[in-house]
């Protein structure tokens, strides 16, 4: 019976050495541990700014069109186009001209079948007009060419597809082109005609002009 207690009592003594040892081996076992990294993912971009909305937009059966009009400047060279019944330049040099950007994209419909581009062959805007004009609008031939190229687009559907018997466009993906017209006084909207031989029936689009180009078709304007 003594040596029980006696075997206790020596248990009791070593019991704060035994936890002491349990407490540091626990420390060097978490120091030893691999230390989980937390990743943090990266902040994302704030998206870019979006693409200006056309100012028109229609469909000719399975293309879509996107009218942006553009820069307003004045023409370098006139028309050379005399008013009906007099000898009067219609528009000479300084009359304000606008670039208008249009943008083609192929539609897909399930009567196709697995088609992936569209044909546009022969595509016109020869009755454009102003609105409130009763002429055709002009096209500014002289410094027009020069202002799409600038602006890095060809001029004209023709110059899209320079060089191409057959005009095709891929469904899903804008193409585009650029037109100058000379501004009438006192207009404030386009009115678009986009022939296209293959999709049946011409599409007229309104399209209104930016201000600028609004104020240099007024008289005074600039």
């Amino acid at each position: 019976m003594n040596l029980m207690i006696k075997k206790l009592i020596a248990l009791a003594a070593l019991a704060p050495s035994l936890a002491l040892a349990g407490c540091v081996a626990s420390a060097h076992a978490q120091e030893q541990a691999p230390r989980h990294l937390v990743t943090i993912a990266p902040i994302s971009p704030s998206p870019s700014p979006d693409v200006a909305s056309p100012a028109a937009t229609g469909i000719v059966d399975t293309v879509l069109v996107d009218v942006y009009p553009g820069k307003t400047f004045k023409s370098k060279h006139g028309c050379g186009c005399t008013v009906p019944g007099s000898k009067q330049e219609m528009f000479p040099a300084g009359t304000p001209a606008i670039l208008v950007k249009i943008t083609l994209t192929g539609e897909w419909k399930p009567s196709q079948g697995d088609q992936t581009t569209q044909a546009v062959t022969g595509l016109s805007l020869g009755d454009t007009k102003f609105d409130g004009r009763p002429e055709r609008a002009v096209l500014d031939i002289a410094d027009g060419p020069r202002a799409a190229a600038t602006a890095g687009l060809p001029w004209l559907p023709a110059g899209l597809f320079a060089g191409h018997h057959d005009w095709t466009i891929p469904n899903e993906q804008g193409r585009s082109f650029a037109a100058v017209w000379y501004l009438p006084p006192g207009v404030d909207r386009l009115l678009l005609t986009v022939d296209i031989p293959s999709e049946g029936m011409p599409n007229d689009l309104i399209v209104p002009l930016p201000a600028d180009a609004v104020r240099a078709s007024n008289p005074g304007g600039e």
